[in-house]
């Protein structure tokens, strides 16, 4: 059982002067910047979710994978070369998706899957253990590992990085080993995250707080108001955003560091007036990427621990 244990992040996480612009907005709206596990580039996408981009950690060397609406939830394939997405496209008024696999370097792309109208999951990559997680709106599943929910098509695919992970794809894929971990009855979950040692998992509910708790159910923890969790390189804190609206638009948000207890939590971007969005740690633990949604820039922010 994993034990929560109280730390003072105000002494353990701290920013460390003012954020830097990496990526110029130029009228797109970029946003949702996301490291790759390597930490030598990060990718980001525009507003409406239109196309997914590359740059270097730098900001340097910036390439554009893809111009598709494929934006939403995208995800780095463990070894850094590729980025999986769900392409999203409108044919005789009928809204369709398929997963397609975007290759860093070549900027070729594989196609995974036909197009459908049928709902599916958004596709996640997770470590090669033997359980994983599943969530489809109103549950969360706890589920072993090659127990239907992965289809056999992917698994045979020969494309880099599919091999070295599970994808968990289809909602609809036969779980019958299933073990329905959900803490709330009725509640719609969102943007669920898996910690990296695939011990928690941090989750919001809609139209309410941020959750952690043990893949498992136990220690469920209330974090209070958060959207978007991230999770620290090694899943000891929680990145979320903090924000406030005036009933159309949002008016100002900030980037919040979580213990795992709930009881301790540091605004890392209190000395900024940006409306910090979608932060993503970087896998080295030095800094934190983030979207500014009014001027559409990438910035970048130090952090010490």
């Amino acid at each position: 059982m994993v034990l929560f244990v109280s730390e003072d992040l105000t002494a353990q996480i701290q920013a460390v002067g003012q954020p830097k612009v990496l990526i110029e907005g130029d009228g797109n709206h970029f946003m949702n910047p996301v490291w790759s596990p390597d930490g030598k580039s990060f990718a980001y996408t525009a507003g409406q979710f239109r196309g997914i981009w590359v740059a270097d950690k730098n900001g340097r060397n910036v390439r554009q994978l893809t111009d598709k609406s494929a934006g939403y939830r995208f995800s780095w394939t463990s070894d850094s070369k590729a980025i999986l997405a769900k392409v999203t496209e409108t044919v005789n008024r009928r809204r369709q998706s398929a997963l397609i696999l975007f290759d860093k370097d070549n900027q070729s792309e594989h196609q995974l899957t036909d197009f459908t109208s049928r709902p599916s999951a958004l596709p996640q990559w997770v470590p090669l253990e033997d359980k994983m997680i599943m969530v489809m709106g109103n549950k969360i599943e706890l589920l072993e590992a090659g127990k239907g929910a992965v289809p056999r098509n992917l698994r045979s695919a020969e494309v880099p990085g599919l091999e070295e992970a599970q994808l968990l794809v289809d909602g609809q894929s036969k779980r019958e080993n299933a073990v329905d971990v959900s803490p709330f009855d009725n509640a719609f979950y969102l943007n669920p995250q898996v910690s990296p040692d695939g011990e928690k998992i941090a989750f919001e509910i809609y139209g309410g707080n941020l959750y952690v708790m043990n893949i498992d159910g136990t220690r469920l923890t209330d974090l209070g108001p958060g959207n978007r969790p991230q999770w620290s390189p090694d899943s000891r804190y929680i990145l979320a955003n903090r924000t406030t609206d005036d009933g159309h638009d949002i008016t100002s948000a900030d980037i919040i560091a979580f213990s795992l207890d709930g009881k301790e939590k540091v605004n890392l971007t209190s000395n900024t007036s940006l409306i910090a969005m979608n932060p993503s740690w970087s896998p080295d633990d030095k800094s934190i990427l983030f979207n500014d949604p009014s001027n559409g820039n990438i910035y970048i922010l130090e952090i010490s621990r």
